[in-house]
């Protein structure tokens, strides 16, 4: 089984696609500035797939790279700032 088959089978079991559609559809926070918060949170979790991924979506939203730049910068800084608990 691929990566795609595997994924496109945990879709059917979870339902992920679906909660995903809905969650960054507009709503009190507008679909434009939740790409740009799932962008940081891929950058806070650390996750290179995710953030590819929540990057090039941003880019085809129309975000600029000045902003996603910004975005990341912020994450950067929870993480940096979570890490300064360990001192």
């Amino acid at each position: 089984m691929n990566k795609q088959q595997k994924a496109d089978n945990i879709d059917r079991k979870i339902g992920f696609s679906s909660m995903k559609k809905a969650i960054m559809e507009d709503g009190a926070i507008d679909r434009r500035t939740k790409k740009l918060l799932a962008v940081a949170s891929a950058v806070a979790v650390g996750c290179d797939t995710c953030f590819s991924t929540q990057k090039k979506y941003a880019r085809n939203a129309g975000i600029s790279d000045e902003e996603i730049d910004e975005a990341i910068l912020v994450a950067a800084l929870i993480r940096l700032g979570s890490g300064l608990n360990y001192t």
